[in-house]
């Protein structure tokens, strides 16, 4: 399970254990976790996850969920995670949520991951709300709900959370819960690409390329392609080789061409891999192999 290794300092915790050796225990803990030493931050939030804390409750099940400081273990790190949730901890009900969502370290229960949730999404959490509407847009755990999905989407959204923004964005393309508005989906597609997010980027320049909602713009169409593409993103890939194909936006080149639709290919994009066989006809042996060396050396930029 990928979950963001962070470890949240709390106005609260602090008030209350400020000045006590139980808050100076707390911070030791974050500093040495700050330098990478996660044993030492185990050993001074150990004592105060005992003691209820659930903050620090929440760090260990961190620790055992990215293996840091402890060997990994995904259980030791839901027990943890319960153990806060149930306290109200809403990074911690979150994680929860995640877990029974995946069902890869327990039993996957999507009506036991809407509860945790919803209990994080009512505290304000973007990323509890996020997966709420997704929830609520595919029926998982419940009946499929557009409008409420579009509701929690938007909490989330006007938050500056990216993936929230790209689905609400998705929603009004497609008039899922909302009346189709091209113009609207084109927004909210353009504030999560500006924060760099792949999966925006790709849908955006689509929008440019077919001209829904805005001039037909073939050049950003590509540099929106390529944007996501440098991310790994297979659609960003997939569709900046059809401009290379195609030579729109872009000078026609059938080697990178091959080289973005082989990325694509190799992480499950069938469409690309058929691009890759329409290609090879118009290709020689050097220039595939050539495009093919291409695409084993290319790395994906960090965002």
């Amino acid at each position: 399970m990928k979950t963001k290794l962070t470890f949240l300092l709390s106005l609260t915790f602090l008030f209350l254990f400020g000045g006590s050796v139980y808050g100076d225990d707390y911070m030791r803990g974050v500093n040495a976790a700050k330098k990478g030493d996660y044993e030492t931050a185990y050993k001074f939030w150990l004592p105060l996850a005992e003691k209820n804390n659930a903050i620090a409750q929440f760090n260990l099940g961190t620790l055992y969920d990215q293996g840091k400081g402890v060997p990994q273990s995904f259980m030791r790190s839901y027990q943890w995670y319960k153990l806060s949730a149930e306290q109200g901890y809403s990074n911690a009900q979150f994680n929860l949520g995640e877990m029974y969502r995946e069902g890869k370290v327990v039993k996957r229960d999507f009506e036991k991951a809407l509860k945790w949730y919803g209990l994080a999404g009512k505290k304000g959490l973007a990323e509890a709300q996020c997966n709420l509407g997704l929830m609520y847009a595919e029926g998982q755990g419940v009946n499929q709900n557009y409008e409420e999905a579009i509701k929690w989407y938007r909490l989330a959204a006007e938050q500056g959370y990216a993936l929230a923004q790209t689905n609400i964005g998705l929603m009004y393309e497609v008039g899922e819960g909302v009346n189709q508005n091209y113009e609207e989906a084109i927004k909210w597609y353009h504030l999560a690409a500006e924060q760099g997010f792949s999966g925006a980027q790709s849908k955006l320049g689509l929008m440019y390329e077919s001209g829904k909602g805005v001039m037909q713009n073939y050049e950003k169409a590509v540099k929106l392609y390529r944007q996501s593409a440098e991310q790994g993103n297979l659609l960003g890939q997939k569709y900046l080789g059809v401009m290379h194909v195609l030579g729109q936006g872009v000078k026609k080149d059938y080697n990178i061409a091959y080289m973005w639709f082989f990325l694509s290919g190799s992480k499950g994009n069938k469409d690309a891999l058929k691009s890759i066989q329409k290609i090879e006809t118009e290709m020689t042996s050097e220039q595939i192999k050539t495009a093919q060396e291409m695409a084993r050396n290319w790395k994906p930029t960090k965002k």
